[in-house]
């Protein structure tokens, strides 16, 4: 089945923020996986501001296909999407690798569904391979948001986004992804501007192996901004176009209004007045907000984006905070 991909040394992404024993169990069950017989994964931990301590349950003399591990201290704390941007910038610095896995270190991303992953890159090389929610798990008000959030996408982009960051991202297209900056606010809508093609396969939502989730509502709805934001010069185009449709039909308001009472008798005493006057405030806040929109469209376009490939390393801690442990 992965006869592609059976010897390829593959790298692994978890982004960390205090989940240190979650972490360690996905590590081991993954590594206990005979689905991924054949298979050498190079680890790379990205500790994003954590201030518990690491506890590590593996022992790397006995790994049977962890051959590396690594845990990259960030200098600060940058959020999930970021910290993932900057793992993904140094697996793309790595020798030899024939892709990068990225998936969340609490046991929602099911370790022995990264088979499937693989097999499907199998199938399909020059794809990247997303996992899709076949079923969710999550309370229905998170369900509901949730719903919300995908039908605002789809309204302000024009585009479906139906995975999360549990993908496998071939080396064929690691570098597209890492030199793109919208990698830097959000993977998922990141991959589906890339223009890379993409393969969903249907997963599980698994277990939190411990704790609990520190995502909160107010992370949530700015992780939906964000996916959001990747699409701004988009979405700034769609929202001056619809500010000039409401200006045109605050102009077309206005003409009716004189035409009704200049030629009819329909109109009472002060009704054109009002009209007038309400439609002529619509169109000038239309045409203001149009124009601003637009300026700030044309600034964002001339400012510097940040680059993973170029940037993101600049947030890594000092040589003495990467640790690399020899697996074999």
């Amino acid at each position: 089945m992965m006869d592609q991909v059976a010897t390829t040394r593959v790298a692994l992404v978890i982004p960390v923020f205090n989940d240190w024993k979650s972490v360690a169990e996905v590590l081991l069950s993954l590594d206990q996986l005979p689905s991924l017989d054949g298979i050498s994964l190079h680890v790379i931990l990205v500790d994003d501001g954590s201030f518990q301590p690491r506890q590590f349950l593996l022992d790397p003399r006995r790994c049977l296909r962890i051959k590396h591990l690594e845990v990259l201290d960030l200098v600060c704390n940058l959020g999930h999407q970021r910290a993932i941007a900057v793992g993904l910038a140094v697996a793309a610095r790595l020798p030899g690798i024939g892709g990068v896995l990225v998936m969340d270190g609490d046991g929602e991303d099911r370790p022995e569904d990264i088979a499937a992953l693989l097999d499907a890159s199998a199938r399909h090389p020059r794809h990247i391979v997303c996992a899709r929610r076949s079923k969710r798990s999550e309370p229905p008000l998170f369900r509901a948001f949730y719903l919300c959030y995908k039908l605002v996408f789809r309204i302000l982009t024009g585009r479906q986004i139906d995975f999360g960051n549990f993908c496998f991202i071939p080396a064929s297209a690691l570098r597209t992804v890492v030199y793109s900056p919208a990698t830097w606010n959000h993977l998922a809508a990141s991959i589906l501007r890339s223009r890379v093609p993409v393969f969903g396969v249907d997963t599980q939502r698994g277990r939190r192996f411990a704790g609990q989730s520190s995502m909160s509502f107010t992370a949530l709805m700015l992780h939906g901004m964000s996916a959001i934001s990747v699409y701004a010069d988009l979405v700034t185009v769609r929202i001056v176009l619809a500010m000039v449709g409401f200006a045109g039909v605050a102009v077309c308001g206005i003409i009716v209004a004189v035409a009704i009472r200049l030629f009819t008798d329909l109109a009472i005493p002060g009704w054109a007045s009002s009209v007038i006057a309400s439609m002529m405030a619509m169109l000038v806040e239309s045409l203001v907000f149009a124009t601003v929109a637009a300026l700030m469209l044309l600034n964002a376009r001339s400012a510097k984006p940040v680059t993973p490939a170029l940037d993101a390393l600049a947030y890594l801690g000092s040589s003495e905070g990467v640790v690399t442990e020899e697996a074999r």
